[in-house]
Parts: C-alpha cells; structure tokens; sequence
C-alpha cells in the first residue's frame, strides 16, 4: 500500500503542476477579456463588428502565414551552420503547429516545435533549443527597434500626452530618479556574479553554464555563416508581413482606417510587446494593449474593444487552423515514411 502511495503522488502533482499551467494562463486571460467587454452591451458590440469589411480582414490573415512561412526559412539558417539540414516543409509545419500549441499552453508551443524537428529530422533537442532561443533574440530586438521608431514617428504626440497628464509625466521620471531601481539592478548583477563565482560545482548551476557554453559555439557558428544578408531580408520579411496582418485590419473599420501608418505602428508595436507576456495565444494582454494603443488616438471604448475583440478572434482561429494543418502534414508525411 505504501508503495503505491509513493508512486501515484507525484503523478497527482504533475497532474496538479499541468493543471496549474494550463488552467491559470487561461483563466487569467478570460478574466482579462470578461473585465474589459463586462460594462459593455454585446449587442452594441455585435452592431459594431456586424458592420466590419470581412473581406479585409479574411485578405490580412494571408500575411500572417506568410510570416510564419518566412521564419521557417530563418530557422533553417539558424540550424544549418551548425551541421544539420532539416527539411523546410518540416520546419514550417512545426512552426505552424507550435503556434497552435501556445494556444493550450503558453509558450509550450516553442518546445514542442523543437521536439517534433529533433524527432523528424533526427537534430539534437538541445542544439534546436539554442537556435529558438537565438530567433526569439532576434524578434526581441526586432521589436525593439519597431517600439523605437514608433515612438520616434509619434514623439510629437507622446509629448503633447504628457504635457496634459503632468502626473504620469512625474511618475516616470520618479522612477527613473528612483535609488531603489538601480540598487534592484545592482543586487541583481551581484547575485547573478557570486552564484556562479562560487557555487559553480552545484548541479543547476553546471548544466546553465554547459548550456550556455554550448549556445555560444553555436551562436559562434552561426555568425561565421555566409548567409547573414539573407538573416537579414528574411527577418524583415518576417516583421514586414506581420506589420501587414495587423495593420490591413485597420481598414475593416471606418474608425480606424484613417487613424494613417503612424498610428498603426503603435499599435503594432505595443501589441508585439503584449505578445511577451505568457498567455494562451495573446489572450487578454494582447486586447489590452490594443485597446491602449487604439484610445490614444481618441477611438473610444465601445469601437476599440469591438476592433480588439473582432481581429483576435479571426487571427486566432486562423493560427489554430494552420497549426492543425500543420500537425495534420508532419502526421501524414510520418505515416508515409
């Protein structure tokens, strides 16, 4: 009896653990969504998405596969220097698939993707592992150069904002005066140097140290590649097309399609940084973000919940299919073989 007792308890905790992650992200991200649509009529809401061009919308969903099409071509570059050559239909279809996977689980979808290639195309999990890694650094800077230019097309504007919110203006500008900030940064930076100075013999701290030795050959490979210009047009491929599926949408609704490029960068880039957030596909973060972004510019409430609402739900159904689709290809093209 108490062996079995030993067995199915940390079974009942995985389960515990798996439910924790599944249920949580989620939960959160319907409480997000319920606040948000919760003082408003969803008949209101309906009129307005009623009245939305759908013909758009279906058209801007063609630049978000072929984004995800583009980064199947980036990550073979990733992968290719350092002795691997998986297929690219592969790669696309487990990039399309992972995507869907996010939505079950957050950020589930980047391991995932890195298993079904190890398994397919028979390349270490780990070296995989390090190029993900490596595409997400290269989507993180990405974004911040977007965030960047955004907030240099809108300087004028942002600077009128703060000028009628003195308040927020003071509060940022207490945090950057703030002792306290920098004392985090710096105990963090000394924390981070003594546990690996002088506990480099513990377990946890030798395979972070194996990992990141191993990344930084491979990152060493990777840039000795002949391909770095293509790295580049195909990252901004990648961002182009994704800037595209955003942005066409704004045309589907008579109160954003004049709101011009400017606006729409904003928007773009604030929903890119929500997207970093851990949720099931965007879920809640992505809609405030936009939401954000869409009352700077004076769109109320009611028109810029229905646009946040609307377009997450088409590009989310959409995502869910390709990745099916793509799940559905690897499992055919494994059953062939």
């Amino acid at each position: 009896m108490e062996e079995t007792q030993e067995v199915a308890t940390p079974k009942k905790s995985s389960l515990i653990n798996n439910l924790i992650k599944v249920v949580l992200p989620l939960a959160l991200g319907i409480a997000i969504v319920y606040y948000l649509i919760s003082k408003i009529d969803p008949k209101e809401l309906w009129e307005v998405l009623k009245d939305a061009n759908w013909g758009i919308l279906l058209f801007s969903l063609l630049f978000g596969l072929l984004g995800n099409t583009i980064r199947g071509y980036r990550w073979s570059l990733f992968i290719t220097p350092l002795g691997y050559s998986p297929k690219i239909s592969n790669l696309n279809y487990a990039i399309y698939g992972g995507y869907a996977v996010n939505f079950a689980l957050p950020r589930a979808g980047e391991i995932w993707r890195c298993g079904i290639i190890a398994k397919e195309d028979k390349v270490p999990f780990t070296k995989l592992f390090g190029t993900m890694i490596l595409d997400r650094i290269f989507d993180t800077i990405t974004v911040a150069a977007i965030s960047l230019i955004a907030f240099l097309c809108n300087m004028q504007f942002f600077m009128s904002q703060l000028e009628q919110n003195q308040g927020t203006f003071d509060t940022i500008i207490a945090i950057l005066k703030s002792p306290l900030l920098y004392f985090a940064i710096g105990t963090a930076i000394v924390t981070t140097y003594i546990v690996f100075k002088y506990f480099k013999e513990n377990f946890i701290v030798r395979k972070i140290k194996g990992f990141l030795s191993g990344m930084a050959k491979d990152m060493k490979a990777i840039w000795q590649m002949k391909t770095k210009g293509r790295l580049f047009l195909y990252t901004i491929g990648i961002w182009g097309s994704y800037f595209c599926y955003f942005y066409i949408t704004f045309f589907a609704f008579d109160f954003t399609d004049d709101l011009g490029i400017t606006a729409g960068l904003i928007a773009f880039a604030l929903s890119s940084i929500s997207m970093g957030v851990p949720s099931n596909g965007g879920l809640g973060p992505w809609q405030i973000a936009v939401i954000a972004s869409l009352s700077l510019y004076g769109v109320d409430k009611l028109h810029a919940t229905a646009f946040a609402t609307g377009v997450f739900a088409v590009q989310s159904i959409w995502v869910i299919l390709c990745g099916l689709f793509g799940i559905a290809m690897l499992a055919l093209k494994r059953k062939k073989e």
